[in-house]
């Protein structure tokens, strides 16, 4: 069980990790506060997968694209948010001409380390 407690992150303080894609930052991981993972992503896509560990809200930032959730289109821009709970498969990609890419803010709960087996894509 992870321990709920008050946290706060940086996004100037926290390193981006690479994906495919893009990148992601991970201001608030690994369980820290008990709460939830905030991860602040910009990228140019995402493939189908889901997680079968905890569910996602995104909330965009920047750009403009569409999400596939389990098979229906929505179109993303900022100010949009979306919720997808575990075990839905969905993908998202930019179609933003000025860079193409979207940025978001993923909150994932609960809260848990990002080795842990259960927050791992499955596609």
């Amino acid at each position: 069980m992870v321990e709920r407690n008050p946290v706060v992150g940086y996004l100037d303080e926290t390193p981006a990790v690479t994906c495919p894609y893009g990148d992601v930052r991970r201001v608030i991981t690994g369980g820290a506060g008990g709460v939830a993972n905030v991860h602040v992503v910009e990228v140019s896509m995402g493939t189908t997968h889901y997680h079968e560990g905890y569910d996602e809200v995104y909330y965009v930032l920047d750009g403009r694209g569409e999400l596939n959730i389990d098979g229906e289109v929505h179109l993303l821009r900022p100010g949009a948010v979306a919720v997808i709970p575990r075990g839905i498969p969905h993908s998202l990609e930019a179609t933003s001409q000025d860079g193409g890419r979207l940025k978001f803010i993923i909150f994932g709960t609960p809260a848990m380390a990002i080795d842990d087996s259960r927050a791992e894509p499955r596609k």
